[in-house]
């Protein structure tokens, strides 16, 4: 007993030792949590910056201003942050930290080891109960970044470019309808612009799951009448015309926008097979059919071929659990790497009331062209049911997870059956 008493206060001593110095030390941090959500949030909003160029819904000259301005205004972002008197709060709440944890880590050891009588029991519990802190602190800290963002444009809601930074990112996390708001007030200030009146309509066709409606079609003419070789807006009125069964519009549309991309990208490629699919309709093929089937609103291509990596099966919510979520709660499916980056390598959002259903994750739900499901290894597929809709994980959601899934597979069940603590 002797022994086990002198490890376990070696054990609290290593901890103390671990845990005090740094918050009696006077020199700061040199990065805030706060600072790393901004620039995470900043990395995001290049992330998409290339992904127009890639795609040529930028020009080489329209990015390099974009991206310039971004970095000028990261640079106002931290330097906003950077108070002397904030840095002597700190110190001050860094030393009645370091009495306070001098004093109850040691006591808190004892009452919870007195009340347990076995370590290994209290371990097994504090694995059980943990988050996921890599993956929440990479959802909480894109959703401060936005969150921080639109409160300053509710302040100065005259910031053209913030709010359509604002719109971008909102898409990036599925929040589509909040996007579409936002763009709106783009459009406020500088009316008719054809790049943010395609966006508007990628937005409207991606709330309603990929079927246009008055706003999306109204807002993709508007975009080809002020710039007829607007790319995203070429691809979809492309997609919605042929969701109107009319390939030969379609052809038009698509033919346009393969002459404007470079021959050997793959967003030509893309291009390419979706016209030989709308040929194919044209001339009462198999193949239309399908193409009307799986249009998707990601610009430039209106369908992205079968990718090699899928992984599909079924996803619902556990009967014990139905009860405490409401039918337009948000539901997010997405897959994460195992191993590397938290970001998700794809991501699938609908409502409770769709559930239960069929889903599949490929390369066409990435969010970005570089981290796609073909490239993961194995990944962790999740389902989380969303009451605020956000993608960052809250008290109260359920969620449901498998690890160590091959990229390729099918017949996976998804269950959301636990509740987020």
């Amino acid at each position: 007993m002797t022994t086990l008493w002198l490890i376990v206060l070696a054990l609290l001593l290593a901890t103390l030792l671990c845990l005090v110095p740094p918050l009696l030390r006077r020199t700061p941090a040199a990065e805030t949590a706060s600072d790393a959500s901004v620039r995470a949030f900043y990395l995001a909003q290049r992330e998409q910056l290339r992904r127009d160029l890639d795609n040529g819904a930028l020009s080489p000259q329209a990015h390099a201003r974009a991206d310039e301005e971004l970095q000028r205004d990261l640079l106002q972002d931290l330097a906003m942050r950077r108070d002397p008197r904030a840095r002597l709060s700190g110190q001050r709440a860094g030393i009645a930290a370091a009495c306070v944890l001098t004093v109850a880590v040691p006591v808190a050891a004892v009452l919870l080891y007195g009340q347990l009588g076995n370590p290994r029991a209290a371990a097994t519990i504090a694995m059980s109960q943990a988050p996921e802190p890599h993956a929440q602190e990479a959802d909480n800290d894109m959703a401060l970044a936005i969150n921080a963002l639109a409160q300053r444009l509710r302040a100065s809601p005259d910031d053209a470019d913030g709010w359509y930074m604002l719109a971008r990112s909102y898409e990036t996390l599925g929040r589509y309808n909040d996007a579409i708001a936002a763009y709106q007030e783009v459009l406020r200030l500088v009316p008719g612009q054809p790049v943010v009146l395609a966006d508007l309509a990628d937005a409207l066709l991606s709330a309603r799951q990929g079927q246009p409606d008055d706003d999306s079609i109204a807002a993709v003419a508007q975009a080809l009448q002020a710039e007829p070789d607007q790319p995203k807006a070429l691809a979809l009125a492309g997609m919605m015309a042929l969701r109107r069964g009319d390939a030969a519009e379609a052809l038009t549309h698509w033919e346009r926008l393969q002459r404007l991309l470079p021959a050997d990208s793959d967003a030509a490629r893309q291009i390419q097979t979706n016209i030989a699919q709308a040929r194919a309709m044209a001339t009462g093929g198999a193949g239309g059919a399908s193409v009307a089937a799986a249009a998707s609103t990601s610009a430039p291509a209106a369908v992205t071929p079968s990718s090699p990596a899928r992984i599909a099966g079924q996803a619902r919510i556990a009967e014990a659990l139905r009860g405490q979520v409401a039918p337009n709660d948000t539901v997010f499916i997405l897959a994460r790497p195992m191993e590397g980056s938290r970001m998700p390598v794809a991501i699938l959002k609908m409502q409770v009331a769709d559930l239960p259903r069929a889903f599949a994750l490929d390369d066409s739900t990435s969010m970005s062209p570089d981290a796609t499901l073909s490239k993961a290894g194995k990944v962790r597929v999740e389902i989380r049911v969303s009451r605020s809709g956000n993608a960052a994980a809250q008290a109260g959601d359920l969620s449901g997870v498998l690890t160590d899934v091959n990229p390729r597979t099918d017949g996976l069940e998804l269950v959301a059956d636990t509740v987020v603590r």
